[in-house]
């Protein structure tokens, strides 16, 4: 995922998926936009220009956040869990100032250094708008 050039897009929106790029990618950021335009808009029917961005899928913001689909204990009901917040999450936090901030590297980097130890575990979406809901 990290690979394809429509991943620009992550790094451009900033938050949480623009941090989570920038940890795994360093430096190597494609530029865009790709020649595998995800979305099209027509910004007036009178202008003689379109203009084309691209976008990432519900699917690889997904990947990005490591979502995993887990089966319950209740027939066949599934929970949704992550490593890492939904940036819609993120963006309901007092984290999301619209720039990166020292409290935003700490809360990542405590996270990612729980992850690489093993002390971390997947997290609901309630669960993580618990956590994130001290910062606003």
């Amino acid at each position: 995922l990290l690979k394809l050039p429509h991943v620009r897009v992550a790094v451009a929106q900033g938050g949480i998926l623009w941090r989570i790029c920038k940890q795994e990618l360093a430096s190597d950021i494609p530029s865009g936009p790709s020649m595998d335009v995800h979305f099209f808009v027509d910004m007036s029917p009178s202008a003689p220009r379109n203009y084309m961005f691209d976008t990432l899928s519900q699917e690889e913001i997904d990947v990005l956040c490591g979502i995993y689909h887990v089966l319950t204990d209740r027939g066949e009901q599934i929970t949704i869990l992550s490593w890492w917040p939904m940036p819609h999450l993120w963006a309901m936090s007092g984290l999301d100032m619209g720039y990166w901030t020292h409290s935003n590297e700490q809360v990542f980097q405590s996270r990612l250094r729980k992850i690489r130890e093993g002390e971390a575990t997947l997290l609901m979406a309630r669960k993580w708008k618990g956590d994130l809901k001290f910062y606003k």
